[in-house]
């Protein structure tokens, strides 16, 4: 049994936690590892009465009034991010993968703060499995069934980080903004999500009692952007590789490029190499294949994943090429 809380303020919400209660919101991921025992809270507080975690606004800087960009609550759908006018139109990679994410009744109840802060989808993980993530010796997947495992960027666990959106935000440079007991805080999402540790097996920056409130996302006034993704069945599934892409532009010239690959590593994985070929470049069809070719130099793929390496390779020029003409 455990109690189930419904706090209709942010303030609220921080004072009902304690070291057993576990945030509720579209209750996509909670609900199953609950039903399951995988997580067993005493205490489970709803966040859906909470306001000022919802919405997408045009926000204004403080100091000087213009516009900075777009702000989206935690508690805002992957539907409703999806389905957004401006999200579609001037981040277009984070439409689209909300729109690719999951089943649509997941995507209507699953919230985006949610979304980032999800648990490894790894069997070994979810099983009946003392693995290494769960404070055993062993990563089960590294030498089991590897298929979907990460092939670079891994440490002790080789689970491949499950969001879509979070590969997208990455490439746009947005902000994550948490609040805990301690206070207020920002964090680039380049820097939120984080391969797991011998120190720290968290799959990200927050701490245990913070939550996340808003995404900020910056102007993106001469950007293009597009998310493509590969999964082993037609539709809801995690990504087998994504490709987030976000290119500026001055003129006809890549004056600026954002590279970020999903599915390959156990947090998005930023392909600064790619971006490098990009660069002070005119995009054609053949530097998008260079481009593409210099991803994945460093890899290290395990018995059954080795095959990610030309998939990833093939979606990222896909996505480049379909990054300039959004």
């Amino acid at each position: 049994m455990f109690e189930f809380t419904s706090p209709t303020t942010l303030d609220d919400a921080l004072q009902l936690w304690h070291e057993r209660a576990r945030w509720y919101a579209g209750g996509t991921d909670l609900i199953p590892e609950t039903r399951s025992g995988f997580e067993m809270p005493a205490r489970l507080i709803n966040l859906k009465q909470i306001e000022e975690l919802r919405g997408i606004i045009e926000s204004k800087d403080v100091r000087s009034e213009r516009l900075d960009g777009v702000r989206i609550g935690a508690l805002t759908t992957l539907t409703e991010i999806a389905e957004s006018k401006i999200i579609r139109e001037k981040y277009r990679a984070l439409a689209q993968a909300c729109e690719l994410s999951a089943s649509p009744q997941i995507r209507n109840a699953g919230t985006i703060g949610g979304n980032l802060n999800q648990n490894s989808v790894c069997a070994y993980y979810r099983g009946d499995f003392k693995c290494w993530l769960k404070g055993g010796d062993t990563c089960f997947m590294r030498d089991g069934e590897n298929t979907h495992a990460a092939l670079i960027g891994y440490n002790d666990c080789v689970h491949a980080h499950p969001s879509d959106p979070a590969a997208a935000l990455v490439a746009l440079d947005a902000k994550i903004f948490v609040r805990g007991r301690a206070g207020s805080r920002e964090i680039a999402a380049a820097d939120f999500f984080r391969a797991p540790t011998a120190e720290n097996k968290r799959l990200n920056a927050l701490q245990a009692d913070e939550i996340i409130t808003i995404i900020h996302l910056p102007i993106a006034a001469h950007s293009r952007s597009a998310f493509l993704k590969a999964m082993d069945r037609a539709a809801f599934t995690h990504a087998i590789v994504s490709a987030a892409v976000r290119l500026d532009f001055a003129g006809e010239i890549i004056s600026a490029a954002r590279i970020v690959l999903g599915g390959v590593a156990p947090a998005p994985w930023r392909e600064t190499r790619v971006e490098e070929v990009l660069v002070g470049q005119i995009l054609s069809e053949q530097l998008a294949a260079r481009a593409a070719d210099a991803a994945l130099q460093d890899a290290k793929p395990l018995a059954h994943n080795a095959y990610k390496i030309r998939l990833a390779r093939v979606l990222l020029k896909r996505a480049i090429l379909a990054a300039s003409r959004a």
